[in-house]
């Protein structure tokens, strides 16, 4: 299902990934600095509802990966209202004999949003984004060696193998009367007998993929054409446009609130 999404023809993944890595990025500093709880909470609404709509993605989807995250973002608002550092001054209501004040309960508010907005935006960027189209994007924009872009490619490629010679080899073990681990120390056993040819097979996998690599001409050279092309298009300036409105957005925005 993520290279169904991933290779999709909706807006978010005809932007540039590099543009999409850069915005990420910023949309970590920004958030960085920003310390009430209405500015991750709108931007948080509004980048769910981007990804549902520009990127394709079943918002029912998109809500069950989030809920993890939710829990964790729960986790900053019990532990500032229960276990705060120092106790505001304005008490609303009492948990088990302690007090739950207003300042704890936005601090915890606004850690809790904040890393929902730094969940949802990894997620647009994973799921609207090829990892091949990546790796040629840093390559071809930013410089990235092409021994190391190249490099993570073959490797990101061999996932899938792993997981079918996996499970070819759970199957060879019940075939000759293994069965299933039962217990911790029969279950580390399993996992070593899994990883050994698991392991073998993945240096057989490299030492023959660097062969071809180099055969092929793959030295490091910047100095190369290429393929594909990850060009920068109109979608590219559309999305920076949108983002740059949306960043002066939430700055009026907290600039007349006072955050």
């Amino acid at each position: 299902m993520l290279d169904q999404y991933q290779r999709n023809s909706h807006f978010l993944q005809q932007v540039n990934p590099t543009l999409k890595l850069a915005s990420l990025l910023m949309v970590i500093f920004f958030m960085v600095m920003v310390f009430d709880p209405l500015t991750p909470l709108i931007l948080l609404m509004i980048t769910i509802a981007g990804v549902s709509v520009l990127g394709g993605i079943s918002l029912r989807f998109l809500l069950m990966i989030l809920l993890p995250f939710s829990v964790f973002a729960f986790s900053f608002i019990w532990i500032n209202v229960v276990f705060p550092d120092e106790r505001g001054e304005t008490i609303l209501f009492t948990i088990v004999g302690l007090a739950v004040a207003k300042e704890n309960l936005m601090v915890g508010l606004s850690l809790g949003l904040r890393s929902l907005v730094f969940a949802s935006w990894s997620l647009l960027f994973v799921l609207t984004t090829e990892p091949t189209k990546l790796m040629l994007s840093l390559i071809q924009h930013c410089k990235l060696p092409p021994r190391f872009g190249y490099g993570m490619m073959a490797a990101y490629r061999f996932l899938p193998l792993f997981r079918q010679e996996l499970k070819q080899v759970r199957a060879a073990h019940r075939i000759r009367g293994l069965g299933e681990a039962r217990g911790l120390g029969a279950r580390l056993m399993e996992t070593k007998r899994y990883m050994i040819p698991l392991m073998a097979s993945a240096i057989r996998k490299a030492e023959r993929v660097a062969i071809a690599m180099e055969s092929k001409g793959f030295d490091g050279s910047r100095d190369r054409s290429f393929y594909y092309v990850v060009p920068w298009t109109r979608n590219d300036a559309v999305y920076a446009v949108g983002l740059g409105v949306l960043y002066g957005g939430l700055v009026l925005l907290r600039a007349q609130s006072g955050g």
